[in-house]
């Protein structure tokens, strides 16, 4: 399985603080074992987020791929979706 993190997801993984950068790092790195937690964001197509703390990272699935394409705090992520697709 390959992980893909797109510029913007890794410009907001970069501002987090220390802590909550190697938790999410560490969530990234199990998401091809793991589906636990993953949910499909309503009215998108093949758009999918998993949790951690308050944090959100926001992906794309494709065969044997998964695109990081957000990562954020859980107010503004929601909004950031919006606005990128």
């Amino acid at each position: 399985m390959k992980i893909i993190l797109l510029p913007r997801a890794e410009k907001e993984l970069r501002k987090l603080t220390k802590l909550d950068q190697i938790a999410v790092a560490q969530k990234i790195r199990t998401l091809p074992q793991s589906l636990s937690g993953e949910e499909k964001l309503s009215g998108f197509s093949n758009i999918f987020r998993v949790r951690v703390g308050n944090y959100r990272i926001v992906y794309r699935k494709a065969y044997k791929t998964r695109w990081i394409v957000l990562i954020g705090h859980r107010r503004d992520i929601y909004r950031m979706v919006k606005d990128l697709f």
